[in-house]
């Protein structure tokens, strides 16, 4: 697995994979029907492009070797299995700190728990190293245990609490 920076030629397999991890981050605690959420999950992604760019954002893209040939040079060609998208010059909203922040984070189905997420992650966090921001945070929902367990594992902590109450 390699880790590059993406571009905008990344973009159609980015969002393609951010609209099938739409399902997985809906809260339960939503009762809206899917087509709702999807349509209006669809409507944000359409311009998410424009906003990595001009918030000065940087997209990571983790690739594997899928061929390998020979030719007079030796050629590579590389499936991409997953991105993260960071902004890196966010601030805490209570202490107003510096930090980076995870905006959004997807892997293929097939390559999830193979490592892809984890050097996703170390990305992000060595370019923070890097630019000395000194914290990364990221939001996810309580339900989506695998990445709950991804993220603890790679030493992110409970802060606060986003709480919700359904008002029938």
């Amino acid at each position: 697995m390699r880790v590059r920076q993406g571009d905008v030629g990344d973009w159609p397999f980015m969002y393609a994979l951010a609209k099938r991890g739409i399902v997985e981050s809906i809260s339960p605690w939503r009762k809206q029907p899917m087509e709702e959420t999807l349509k209006y999950r669809e409507t944000i992604l359409k311009g998410f492009w424009t906003w990595i760019q001009q918030s000065g954002s940087i997209v990571f893209i983790v690739e594997v070797p899928v061929e390998k040939g020979k030719s007079n040079s030796e050629t590579e060609k590389n499936q991409s299995i997953g991105y993260l998208v960071l902004h890196a010059s966010s601030r805490e909203e209570i202490t107003g700190v510096n930090q980076g922040w995870i905006m959004d984070l997807g892997v293929l189905p097939e390559w999830r728990g193979k490592g892809a997420g984890r050097v996703l992650l170390k990305a992000a966090e060595d370019y923070c190293r890097e630019r000395q921001v000194p914290y990364l945070g990221l939001a996810v929902t309580s339900h989506n245990v695998r990445a709950l367990h991804l993220y603890e594992k790679s030493g992110f902590a409970e802060e606060r609490k986003l709480m919700v109450k359904l008002l029938e």
